[in-house]
């Protein structure tokens, strides 16, 4: 049986109409329609709407358009691109969409992350990551021959994702 949250709220206002308690409304929810039944929280949340008099049933929720649209996702590429130093906060304010949603989009859709204060693609390429491990490789090797200390002497990476030394 799949019932709606609306069958579920109408349900909940039911047990309020009836002085049934919360305890006792979300008890009977689990035992009609066991995992199916909606949450307690939510349970105990719309208890709480009803007490403070709402008799609307609808949720004011319901029916926001899914900001995680085409149209949104290449609005925050074209942010990112344009100025990596871009905050969450810029991004919400600019476009308006939540900012559940902004923190949807950059991981999944865009795949990437924060890191100090720029957006850095999360996935390198083939080349990049053989670039680190020779370089990696080589820093080894004059570490233990005692060499160099150049593992000491890392500044920064460019563009490219390319370590550069300071000599």
């Amino acid at each position: 049986m799949n019932l709606t949250r609306d069958n579920f709220r109408a349900i909940v206002f039911y047990d309020f109409c009836c002085h049934l308690s919360q305890k006792e409304s979300c008890k009977r929810l689990r035992l009609a329609f066991h995992n199916e039944a909606s949450p307690l929280v939510t349970s105990y949340n719309w208890f709480n709407e009803f007490k403070s008099g709402r008799t609307n049933l609808t949720d004011d929720r319901e029916g926001r358009s899914a900001a995680t649209t085409e149209d949104n996702i290449s609005a925050v590429r074209l942010m990112i691109e344009t100025n990596r130093r871009v905050t969450c906060q810029q991004i919400w304010t600019n476009l308006g969409i939540d900012m559940s949603q902004v923190y949807k989009i950059l991981p999944e859709q865009l795949a990437v992350r924060k890191l100090c204060i720029r957006w850095i693609l999360h996935n390198m390429t083939t080349i990049q990551k053989l670039c680190h491990v020779i370089l990696c490789r080589d820093m080894m090797q004059r570490s233990v021959s005692g060499d160099s200390k150049a593992v000491y002497d890392i500044v920064t990476g460019d563009k490219n994702q390319n370590l550069l030394l300071r000599s």
